[in-house]
């Protein structure tokens, strides 16, 4: 039989075996909520490093998209600009062109002018030229023989002009 003494140490030896298998399912059970907590806290920073992950992603590809959007204005701006300075430059190659045919078109009826004045004066010298040959003819029926005036090598040996040759043929012809 046991004593009470034995049975007292047995309850105490049950008791710390039960506290002992109670404090080993505590800890157990503070492991495991340590544990699911440690594991909540890795999926929470995993999930939060994913969300971080996901915005960098998100401000690289907005930054991209509107690094691209600059790019794209700018470079139809450029366009716009290449555009225009060749325009200008179009119409300033037609504006000088024009200017030039201008000029030249001035200059050709300035020359065409000058043209015309010289055929002008020489129909008027062919007509006095005629009247000459008239006046010439009319002398010789007067004075009977073909005087030849200065310029055909006539006139003798004086170097007479026109006038004063025929100045002398008419006091001849008196």
């Amino acid at each position: 039989m046991s004593t009470p003494d034995d049975v007292a140490k047995d309850v105490i030896d049950q008791a710390a075996a039960d506290k002992a298998v109670a404090d080993k399912a505590t800890a157990d059970q503070a492991a495991t909520d340590k544990a699911t907590a440690d594991q909540a806290a890795a999926d929470k920073a995993a999930a939060d490093k994913a969300d971080a992950g996901k915005a960098a992603t998100d401000k690289a590809a907005a930054d991209k998209a509107a690094t691209d959007k600059a790019a794209a204005v700018q470079a139809t701006a450029d366009k716009a600009a290449a555009d225009k300075a060749i325009a200008d430059k179009v119409a300033a190659d037609k504006a000088a062109v024009d200017k030039v045919v201008a000029d030249l078109t001035a200059e050709l009826d300035t020359f065409k002018t000058e043209r015309d004045t010289i055929k002008t004066e020489r129909d008027a010298l062919k007509t006095e030229r005629d009247a000459l040959k008239t006046e010439v003819d009319r002398l010789e029926k007067l004075t009977g023989k073909a005087a030849k005036p200065p310029a055909a090598g006539g006139g003798g040996d004086k170097k007479l002009t026109a006038d004063e040759w025929l100045a002398e043929e008419l006091k001849k012809g008196k």
